[in-house]
């Protein structure tokens, strides 16, 4: 008797299906979690460039403020706002970075399981390949190197932030 994985009391409430009729219908929903999991990858692209959007504009106004301002105080003051901003953005960026990381995850511990009732497992023999995630060499995750970004912003926001507050104070 082989043992239950604990995901299937919750994917598998009647039991693991091995009638070919219930692994058929199986199938059908290994296609859907896989077109979900697809859609979730194209959200995520379609995230990303409104975050490089949104922080193109902050960068463009804080150009803006910097060529065009009058004041000195009213300008650092502006930049402020926009590098408050943008952190925010950046932080805000970061974070949906790694839900989608997870979310993805948690639908291939889905799919992966699912691929064991049916006569082939694609993507848990890719995922073997690749050494499980174990192995930084053969694979490292996309979210690992994605947050990289938002986080290069934030950098730059709080690094600014801090220059515009040394900035203002020192304006007379």
């Amino acid at each position: 008797m082989t043992v239950p994985e604990p995901i299937d009391v919750h994917l598998f409430p009647q039991g693991v299906p091995t009638d070919e009729k219930d692994v058929a219908r199986l199938f059908e929903l290994y296609k859907l979690m896989v077109t979900s999991s697809e859609s979730l990858v194209a959200r995520r692209q379609g995230v990303n460039t409104f975050f490089v959007t949104m922080n193109g504009a902050v960068l463009t106004a804080a150009g803006f403020l910097l060529t065009n301002g009058k004041d000195p105080r009213l300008q650092m003051l502006g930049l402020m706002a926009l590098t408050v901003t943008g952190g925010i953005l950046a932080f805000a960026w970061r974070s949906l970075i790694l839900s989608f990381g997870q979310l993805n995850t948690g639908k291939f511990v889905v799919i992966n399981r699912l691929e064991k009732v049916l006569p082939a497992a694609i993507y848990l023999a890719e995922w073997k390949a690749l050494g499980e995630g174990q192995q930084p060499k053969k694979y490292r995750t996309f979210t690992s190197k994605e947050v990289w970004t938002p986080w290069a912003f934030f950098a730059v926001y709080v690094t600014a932030t801090v220059a515009e507050l040394a900035t203002f104070f020192t304006i007379s």
